[in-house]
């Protein structure tokens, strides 16, 4: 038996629901991964993180997150 339209449509907004979700899920888990990153990085004595750099100034975890956040923010 055929759907009717309201119900086709139901359907289909039910998946684009799911998947929107699954993304979020997703990109909160990237985020738990890179936060728990910077709790493991060495604290100074007043309990800052110490975020260093390779000689050419570079850093890998904040562009990584640099990455995250522009990738994420919707």
């Amino acid at each position: 038996m055929p759907l009717d339209p309201a119900q086709r449509h139901q359907i289909e907004q039910d998946a684009i629901t799911a998947a929107w979700e699954a993304e979020r899920l997703a990109a909160c888990d990237d985020a738990i991964a890179l936060l728990r990153e910077v709790t493991d990085l060495e604290c100074d004595d007043d309990g800052n993180a110490i975020v260093g750099t390779d000689a050419d100034g570079h850093n890998d975890l904040m562009s990584r997150i640099t990455a995250f956040l522009a990738a994420n923010d919707h």
